[in-house]
C-alpha cells in the first residue's frame, strides 16, 4: 500500500521554503479534488483534506508543508528548482541541498492515507511557515475540526512518542536606572570572552554548554573594575558562545586574573578564551557596576525543573544583553511550572532595579502518558522493540491546536531523520516503512477503541 516515498518525490519538485507555500498549498488543494475529497484552503495557505467516513471516530492527521532552505551553492534557487532526492546506504538525501524531510516525509505519509482504501475517518491538516513565525497553526481555524485525536508527524526520532512540548515566552528586562557617570581609575580595557560551544536553548538546556554572558560578568567582579558596557549573544533561544565588555580599573595588568579564571574553568570549558586591549577613549561606567554584575552573576539561566526521568520540563536562558537590556527565553512544558518562574523573575528583576516585559508567546502541548491515545500508540508501533515515551524542550506548532482545543489529546511520531536543517539532512527508508505500517494499525485500534469507549 505504501507510496509515501514516490509522494515524497513529487513534493520535493515543488518549492516551498517558509513563506513561499502558495505551489504547495495548489498541489495539495489538486490531490483532493482529484479524489472527490472535501478540502478548504485559507488565506495563509494552510490546506484542510477530509476522507470521510461517518461511522468512524475522527483522527486528526497534522504536518506542515514549508521547509528549510540551504544549500552547498550560494546561487541555488529555490523558489525554481526542485530538490533532487537521491538514495544512498538505506538513506533518502539530497544532492547539496536540504532535503525537506522536515516535514516533506510527515506530509507525504498523510497524503498515502488519504490515497489509500483503508476505513478511516480523518482531517489532514497542513500548515505553513512552521520553521519560521508558525503563523499557519497560530491562525488555522479549529472550528472547521470535529476530532478530539490529533497526530503529528513532525518529529525526528524513530520509534519515539513525545507527549509534550515547552511553550515559549520571550521575555525582556532593562535596567531603569543606567545613567553613567566618569570612571576615576586610570585604565580602560575591552575585554573578550569566546570559546564556548553555544547551542539551542531547548536541544541543549542540559549538556553543560555555558552561558558567555554570565561568566563574563563572573570574570569582571574579580577585577573589582568600574563597567563601562557589556555586550554578547544573538538570539534569546541561543546560549551566548562569546561576550564582550570595557571596563575602567587602577590595575595596569590584568594578565593573571585572566590566567586564574581560565585555568579555574579549563576542565568544563577547555575552550574558553579571554583577550584584553588596552584602549583609551571611554570612560563613562555605570552608576552601579556592582549591582548589574551580581544581577547576572547570579541570574537563574539553566533548566529550573525536570520531570521523573531527569528530562527539563522548564528552563531560562540569559540569550543577549547590550549594556542594560537583556532579552531572555523561557520555556516551559507545565504551566503551573512556568508561572512559578514568570513570578521569580518578575521579582529578581525588581530586586535590582530592571523593568520585566513579556514581548511574546507560543504554547507548548501536554498529553498524559496514560491517556488512550498514546496507550494506542504504544500498543499498536510496528518496530520491534517498544516505543520511548518521553517530551521534546522545544517549542512546537501542534500547541497552537491544543490551546484553542483544550481538550485535544496531541502525540507526535516520525521516521528518523538525521541532520535536519543542513545540506547533509536525510531520513532512514527502513523507518519510513515502520512508520507507514505504525499509521495503518494504529488507525484500526484507534476506530475500534474510539468507537467502543
Amino acid at each position: 500500500m505504501s507510496n509515501t516515498i514516490s509522494l515524497f518525490k513529487e513534493l520535493a519538485k515543488i518549492p516551498r521554503e517558509s513563506g513561499n507555500e502558495e505551489a504547495i498549498a495548489n498541489y495539495l488543494v489538486d490531490f483532493a479534488k482529484n479524489r472527490n475529497l472535501p478540502y478548504y484552503r485559507d488565506s495563509y495557505n494552510n490546506v484542510l483534506i477530509k476522507k470521510e467516513n461517518k461511522d468512524l471516530p475522527c483522527l486528526i492527521l497534522q504536518a506542515h508543508t514549508d521547509m528549510v532552505c540551504v544549500s552547498d551553492y550560494p546561487h541555488f534557487d529555490f523558489a525554481n528548482n526542485p530538490i533532487e532526492v537521491l538514495e544512498k546506504d538505506g538513506y533518502l538525501y539530497a544532492n547539496h541541498t536540504t532535503l525537506g524531510a522536515d516535514n516533506g516525509i510527515g506530509v507525504a505519509q498523510i497524503l498515502n492515507l488519504l490515497d489509500s482504501d483503508i476505513p478511516c475517518n480523518i482531517e489532514a491538516v497542513f500548515t505553513t511557515s512552521e520553521e519560521t513565525t508558525m503563523v499557519g497553526a497560530m491562525n488555522f481555524d479549529t472550528r472547521l475540526l470535529t476530532g478530539n485525536h490529533l497526530l503529528n508527524l513532525d518529529g525526528f526520532d524513530e520509534n519515539t512518542i513525545l507527549t509534550e512540548s515547552a511553550a515559549y515566552y520571550d521575555l525582556d528586562m532593562k535596567l531603569q536606572d543606567s545613567n553613567k557617570v566618569n570612571s576615576t581609575k586610570k585604565y580602560t580595557y575591552s575585554i573578550s570572552l569566546s570559546g564556548l560551544l553555544g547551542g539551542h536553548s531547548g536541544y541543549d538546556i542540559d549538556k553543560g554548554r555555558g552561558n558567555a554572558i554570565l561568566l563574563m560578568a563572573q570574570f569582571l567582579k574579580s577585577l573589582h573594575a568600574d563597567l563601562i558596557s557589556i555586550t554578547g549573544g544573538t538570539k534569546n533561544n541561543v546560549f551566548p558562545s562569546s561576550s564582550e565588555a570595557i571596563i575602567c580599573t587602577d590595575s595596569e595588568n590584568i594578565e593573571d586574573c585572566i590566567h586564574l579564571f581560565v585555568n579555574q574553568y579549563h576542565d568544563v570549558y577547555p575552550t574558553l578564551s579571554i583577550t584584553y586591549e588596552n584602549i583609551s577613549h571611554v570612560k563613562e561606567r555605570f552608576v552601579d557596576s556592582e549591582r548589574l554584575l551580581d544581577f547576572l552573576i547570579n541570574f537563574p539561566s539553566k533548566a529550573i525543573y525536570y520531570n521523573e526521568n531527569h528530562l527539563p520540563t522548564t528552563s531560562v536562558n540569559l540569550g543577549v544583553i547590550r549594556d542594560g537590556y537583556l532579552e531572555i527565553g523561557l520555556r516551559s512544558s507545565r504551566k503551573e511550572e512556568a508561572n512559578k518562574v514568570l513570578e521569580d523573575l518578575n521579582s529578581y528583576a525588581k530586586k535590582y532595579g530592571f523593568a520585566f516585559v513579556q514581548e511574546g508567546y507560543q504554547p507548548g502541548f501536554y498529553s498524559d502518558v496514560n491517556s488512550l491515545m498514546i496507550k494506542l500508540l504504544e500498543k499498536t508501533c510496528s518496530y520491534p522493540t517498544p516505543p520511548l515515551i518521553t517530551l521534546e524542550h522545544i517549542t512546537v506548532e501542534v500547541g497552537f491546536f491544543q490551546e484553542k482545543m483544550p481538550d485535544l489529546q496531541v502525540a507526535i511520531i516520525s521516521p528518523k531523520i538525521l541532520d535536519a536543517h543542513s545540506t547533509k539532512e536525510r531520513v532512514f527508508i527502513e523507518s519510513i516503512k515502520f512508520v507507514d505500517q505504525w499509521l495503518i494499525q494504529f488507525i484500526k485500534e484507534f476506530n475500534q477503541a474510539i468507537e467502543n469507549n
